[in-house]
């Protein structure tokens, strides 16, 4: 998200945390130490450690669905949600049964091809072949191998076991920004629309050609619905 963000650092205070399970954060090896509200609950802490009482939260895919929970369950902390991909959803059978045959992989500790076998099904053989040759996929892989077989078996377990919470988003009270891929599977426009109809006053952009990740692949078009939707909350 960080090149995302980047033409707004003279106007906003960015920060990117990276939630538990990922990046630098710790690891647990239970299911349930990987649920939206545990990891809510230390973003909520470690932003009162910052003296933050309220924040525009947002992100892509995961990301963009806690900051829909963190304005569900703490709106006093919320001023707006930008959410990008990000699914109040059970995730569907095919997923699931998509999980159930790359879970092995995990098991036998065999994280990259898991990781490629990801990347696959969300952005497509061509995206990945471009990961592959840059940097950044060394990094990404790398950052897999800091997890123990069990914590990863654990984050990866909470993702699928996952139930819909699309209800609670209609608690939903400050002004709400969702972006969709126009090619996604998960979350598909439907359910993009589903979510911004559920929340009073969200708006909707669907990104044209756009997959799981249309930030990474239509980023100047996703900058510009960010900025309007700053210039709409008066940041």
């Amino acid at each position: 998200m960080v090149p995302d963000l980047e033409p707004f650092f003279g106007r906003v205070r960015a920060l990117f945390p990276d939630t538990r399970g990922h990046g630098l954060s710790t690891r647990f090896e239970r299911v349930e130490d990987y649920t939206y509200a545990r990891k809510a609950e230390d973003l909520l802490q470690w932003i009162d450690a910052l003296g933050i009482r309220e924040a525009v939260w947002g992100g892509a895919s995961m990301g963009g669905a806690l900051s829909l929970w963190i304005a569900a369950h703490a709106p006093e902390r919320a001023r707006g949600v930008v959410s990008i991909s990000g699914p109040p959803f059970e995730p569907t059978r095919e997923d699931k049964a998509w999980w159930g045959r790359q879970r092995p992989l995990v098991e036998a500790g065999r994280f990259a091809e898991y990781f490629d076998a990801n990347v696959r099904l969300r952005m497509g053989e061509d995206a990945l072949a471009r990961l592959k040759a840059r940097p950044r996929y060394a990094e990404l892989t790398g950052a897999l191998g800091r997890h123990s077989v069990a914590s990863l078996l654990a984050l990866l377990d909470e993702t699928y076991q996952r139930t819909e919470w699309l209800e609670e988003c209609r608690r939903i009270r400050c002004p709400v920004q969702v972006i969709a891929g126009a090619v996604d599977s998960f979350p598909t426009v439907a359910m993009s629309r589903r979510v911004a109809d559920a929340i009073p006053g969200a708006c909707l952009h669907v990104v044209e050609g756009g997959p799981h990740f249309p930030n990474r692949t239509h980023r100047a078009e996703v900058q510009r619905v960010i900025a309007t939707f700053f210039d709409r909350i008066g940041i």
